[in-house]
């Protein structure tokens, strides 16, 4: 073993001298090879470990109706499909119910009411989209997964809308929207 003392060095008896720059070299080598095989390792787990589906909601329309699909729950592959009719502001939706294959869940709710649409106003454009939100519990009704937002350019407001997870309770029942919170997006136009 070497000790340097100043412009000095000592040679300790019974310890091999190593050479200056040795035990950098192999410390540079052993965290090398350690970051070497934590990426072969993490590579491995990346490719054999099953990956999540990516699934997304879906809006599909023309100038007369769009239909949108909102997820039901975070777990499962449940969706809601919901229709906005142009025309007259009203979205109506419907969930199957898994196990008879039919629609058993059905939705229905008045959004030019929610705009205040009225005949001095152009003719509404709407346009609908889907998101997940996870909303808490509230008053014993677990609200679903997802939300529809609905934007009308006449008012240049954006409304949220949620609705109940459907369960066995409702099958069958027409049940509503519920208005969550709105923002401006613009002026309102022709008011």
């Amino acid at each position: 073993m070497m000790i340097s003392w100043g412009i000095v060095t000592f040679r300790m008896l019974g310890y091999p001298a190593n050479r200056k720059g040795k035990s950098m070299k192999n410390h540079i080598l052993r965290s090398a090879m350690i970051f070497a095989a934590g990426t072969f390792v993490m590579g491995a787990a990346m490719t054999l470990w099953p990956q999540p589906a990516m699934k997304a909601a879906v809006a599909n329309g023309n100038d007369k109706f769009t239909m949108v699909t909102v997820p039901i729950s975070e777990v499962g592959e449940v969706e809601g499909v919901f229709v906005l009719n142009h025309l007259t502001g009203v979205i109506t939706g419907g969930v199957l119910y898994n196990q008879t294959g039919k629609f058993g869940y059905r939705f229905l709710h008045n959004v030019a009411a929610d705009f205040q649409t009225s005949a001095k106003t152009p003719e509404p454009k709407f346009a609908i989209v889907s998101g997940i939100v996870n909303l808490r519990d509230t008053g014993g009704i677990q609200p679903a997964f997802g939300v529809i937002y609905v934007a009308e350019l006449s008012s240049g407001a954006v409304i949220a809308y949620a609705f109940a997870r459907p369960n066995t309770r409702n099958v069958g029942a027409v049940m509503p929207l519920v208005k969550l919170d709105y923002f401006k997006f613009s002026e309102s136009v022709g008011q």
